[in-house]
């Protein structure tokens, strides 16, 4: 029997997409970022064509269009594993049709799809249709995988409604790795939070435990239009980008905001969570998802304290996470460490 690890990861991250628990699942914000960062840096295609044991159904023409909003919610947490700095990678390409998703249901059919390039063979059907999933944005989605003797290969196609008078999408995305039974290097363990939150002994960076302590859910104060020189550009609520939220909510959807001081941009992301802890696991998880455990250097991370704090800088640019009692901020810049501590200089908390 074939393995089912990739399927199981497509299935199992779309169908988190279409609760919408993508959204801060695990307090995985912070990879939710990059993600979503990746997905704006890298708008086109990966491939130039579908791939040779993949059939391409007639009328399918290639698009160098964007990917649209509820495809991009989709994929996330595909991308998740494809680009966290896990051991799968990813590649994609679009396609628009004048045909409907029920015609690419019945041309990508397990069994096609088996005996034209050895994918898996399933007795039942691996499509499942949006709006019946409660994603009323997407008309169809189907999972495929393959499993050969040192890797394991996944597939998800999806698809727009077809029921406007434009073209309808097409999105193929694939992720390839090696098998379950072949070695690869254990992740390492996470540092929980303690029990018991305790003071910070020492001095966090940017010394963030002498600044104020927030109070409320005022966007403009917790996240203020004008910090030092830098200028808030764009405030956006983080699954639905380009929309300004009103206010935030505890527990619920992270608010990004965007700063920009002449050619420096920093990137900010801000939650509220209900207490403590639950806003330094957050951060622990952020931890998890960058580093593979919690640094030890206080220099660089500590985590059970008031406040908790991470700092990484790598080829992503730089990037610091903290807490101040339920509140949590991270702030990116890739411009590098010297435009991030400049903004975290003059940030109030």
């Amino acid at each position: 029997m074939a393995s089912k690890a990739v399927v199981g990861i497509l299935i199992g991250c779309a169908v988190i997409a279409f609760i919408g628990a993508v959204v801060i699942i695990g307090g995985g914000w912070y990879v939710k970022h990059k993600v979503e960062q990746k997905i704006h840096e890298a708008s086109k295609p990966t491939v130039a064509e579908l791939w040779s044991d993949v059939p391409k159904m007639d009328g399918l023409q290639k698009s160098d269009m964007d990917l649209p909003i509820p495809i991009k919610l989709l994929a996330e947490p595909i991308l998740d594993r494809t680009l966290g700095g896990g051991t799968h990678k990813g590649d994609w390409i679009v396609f628009t049709t004048k045909k409907s998703p029920e015609d690419v249901k019945n041309f990508y059919t397990n069994d096609r799809m088996t005996s034209y390039g050895h994918w898996d063979p399933s007795k039942n059907s691996t499509c499942l249709n949006g709006s019946s999933q409660g994603f009323a944005e997407v008309g169809l989605f189907c999972v495929f995988e393959k499993t050969e003797q040192t890797k394991q290969t996944g597939m998800m196609i999806l698809t727009g409604t077809g029921k406007t008078t434009e073209p309808m999408t097409v999105f193929f995305f694939r992720v390839e790795g090696p098998r379950n039974n072949q070695s690869s290097p254990a992740p390492a363990p996470e540092q929980q939070p303690k029990k018991e939150i305790t003071a910070l002994n020492g001095t966090a960076p940017y010394g963030v435990e002498k600044r104020p302590m927030p109070a409320g859910l005022n966007l403009d104060e917790l996240l203020p239009k004008q910090v030092g020189p830098y200028t808030r550009t764009r405030l956006e609520i983080s699954t639905q980008r380009g929309v300004q939220p009103t206010a935030i909510t505890i527990d619920g959807n992270s608010v990004y905001a965007t700063y920009r001081a002449g050619d420096v941009e920093v990137f900010v992301e801000f939650a509220a969570s209900s207490n403590a802890k639950n806003a330094q696991a957050t951060l622990d998880t952020a931890a998890g998802e960058t580093t593979g455990q919690f640094p030890t250097d206080p220099k660089y991370g500590s985590i059970g304290t008031e406040p908790s704090y991470l700092k990484v800088n790598n080829e992503s640019g730089a990037f610091f996470a903290w807490t101040r009692g339920g509140y949590c901020w991270s702030a990116n810049a890739k411009n590098g460490e010297a435009a991030l501590d400049a903004f975290l200089q003059v940030f109030p908390y």
